[in-house]
C-alpha cells in the first residue's frame, strides 16, 4: 500500500531542498571568487618580482662636501617598493656639478636628498671647507650667504684667505643651517687662484668663517 504525504509536507520538503541548493550555489560562489581574487594577487606579486627599476648608486666613494663630477655615479637595476624608489634617483642625468650631502660610499644607493643642488656662480669653483659650528658663525651659516675665510695659525695669529665669497651648499637640516653635531662643512665658490691658500688654511688645521651677508669689506 502507497502512503501519500499531506500536500503542505511534500511542500516543505521541496522548499528545503530548494535552500540547500541556492546555499551550496552561494558557497561555490564564494569559494570561486576567493580563488580568482588568490590567483590575481599572485599574479600581481610575480609580476612585481619580475620588475626592476633603474637606481643611482655611487661609483666610488665620494665624501660629505665634494662635488660630483662625471662618472662619479651610474645606474643599477634592483627590485623595490614603489615608496622606496621614490626617495631615489633613477637616472644620472643632470647630477653633475650637484655636491655630496653626506659621505657615500662606492656602490651605496644615493637618495634625492643625498645631492645638493652645487650650482656654481660662473667663473668660480667649488670647494669644500670642513668647520666645526663654534669656528662658523655658530652654525647659522645658510646657502647664499656670503663669507670671509681667516686662517689662524699655531701662534695665534690671523690673516684673511678669501672675503665675500658665496656660500653653494652646507651640511643641512630642516631650517637650513649648518649642522652636523659640531662638526660640518661648508662649500665655498672660490676663484680658481685661491684655492691652493683655502686648502693650505685647512691644512693648518684651524679655520674661521665669518658671515658677510649684508656688510662690507671694509
Amino acid at each position: 500500500m502507497t502512503v501519500g504525504l499531506p500536500s503542505g509536507a511534500r511542500e516543505g520538503i521541496g522548499e528545503t531542498l530548494r535552500s540547500r541548493r541556492r546555499r551550496l550555489s552561494l558557497g561555490h560562489l564564494a569559494v570561486a571568487l576567493a580563488a580568482i581574487l588568490a590567483f590575481v594577487a599572485n599574479m600581481a606579486f610575480l609580476r612585481s618580482r619580475d620588475d626592476t627599476t633603474p637606481v643611482v648608486v655611487a661609483a666610488r666613494p665620494i665624501q660629505a662636501g665634494e662635488t660630483v663630477e662625471a662618472g662619479d655615479l651610474t645606474t643599477t637595476e634592483v627590485r623595490a617598493d614603489v615608496g622606496i624608489i621614490a626617495t631615489l634617483l633613477t637616472s644620472v642625468e643632470g647630477l653633475e656639478g650637484r655636491v655630496a650631502r653626506r659621505p657615500i660610499a662606492a656602490g651605496e644607493l644615493v637618495g634625492a636628498a643625498d645631492l645638493l643642488s652645487g650650482a656654481t656662480p660662473d667663473g668660480l669653483v667649488s670647494m669644500s671647507v670642513p668647520t666645526e659650528k663654534t669656528h662658523a658663525a655658530g652654525g647659522m651659516i645658510r646657502v647664499g650667504d656670503r663669507v670671509d675665510v681667516i686662517d689662524v695659525d699655531g701662534d695665534g695669529n690671523a690673516s684673511y684667505v678669501v672675503r665675500d665669497v658665496p656660500v653653494i651648499a652646507v651640511s643641512t637640516e630642516a631650517n637650513g643651517a649648518l649642522v652636523g653635531g659640531n662638526e660640518g662643512y661648508v662649500v665655498l665658490g672660490l676663484e680658481q687662484s685661491d684655492t691652493l691658500a683655502v686648502a693650505e688654511a685647512i691644512a693648518d688645521g684651524r679655520v674661521d668663517i665669518v658671515v658677510t651677508t649684508g656688510a662690507g669689506n671694509g
